[in-house]
């Protein structure tokens, strides 16, 4: 099984994509940091490095270059960030838009020309509440209780964040508005819950000097109970 070294500073795209390259074979050790990265690479011999771009600390292409040393082989380092029309950073092999599938990891790993390619997103008006294709993908990969359990905590996550907007939107914080909104649009794109994705983008977007009005945070609530039924609807025919 290949070793994957996993650094992001969100538990809950950590834990997302965690579940989702398991899946697909990886065998995937975790970093909150770009620090905590550096000290378990000696130990856990990456062959593959998945590093977030925007963390706080160390990260970037210091972060490859530390990285690279700690190694005793260089791995295959491969950045991922949520800012499409971003370039391949320097000490970096690839780059991966997020949301992106856990099969294009192992694809851009032995695909180089096409590495850093920014994969197609449907837009605003083609947005589905799930992607029907990466649910298929993930129930081809692990039992549907599995699947479930991994929409469960992606969702229950999803409110969370909805609420620390809402509180942030109250108290003027835009920073923290935007890091919330950051954080749900990746998540839900991960999973493929498009409408939820294009909501969050829109929140990040505009921040608190434009945010959402309290019915719109309805919007996003109602779409997360849309996303629950429909997943349920999915997985009881079989999809």
């Amino acid at each position: 099984m290949e070793r994957l070294l996993l650094i992001d500073d969100d538990e809950t795209t950590r834990e997302l994509l965690m579940a989702l390259l398991g899946a697909e074979g990886w065998f995937v050790t975790e970093a909150a940091s770009g620090d905590d990265a550096v000290a378990l690479a000696p130990f856990v011999f990456p062959q593959v490095i998945l590093s977030d771009l925007q963390m706080p600390g160390l990260s970037g292409p210091q972060l490859a270059a530390e990285l690279c040393a700690a190694c005793d082989q260089r791995p295959f380092l491969i950045a991922m960030t949520a800012t499409p029309g971003t370039d391949v950073p320097a000490g970096f092999d690839a780059l991966l838009i997020k949301p992106f599938d856990a099969s294009e990891v192992r694809r851009i790993c032995t695909s180089l020309p096409s590495a850093g390619s920014v994969l197609h997103r449907p837009s605003s008006d083609e947005a589905q509440s799930i992607r029907i294709d990466a649910l298929q993908r993930l129930l081809s990969a692990m039992p549907s209780e599995q699947v479930q359990a991994l929409y469960d905590f992606a969702l229950t996550d999803a409110e969370l964040r909805v609420t620390h907007m809402e509180d942030a939107a109250h108290a003027g914080d835009d920073d923290t508005f935007r890091k919330e909104a950051h954080a749900l649009k990746g998540s839900c794109g991960m999973i493929g819950a498009e409408r939820l994705r294009h909501l969050a983008a829109a929140a990040e977007d505009g921040g608190v000097a434009t945010s959402m009005p309290s019915n719109d945070f309805s919007e996003v609530r109602k779409e997360i109970s849309a996303v629950r039924l429909m997943l349920e609807e999915l997985l009881l025919n079989d999809i």
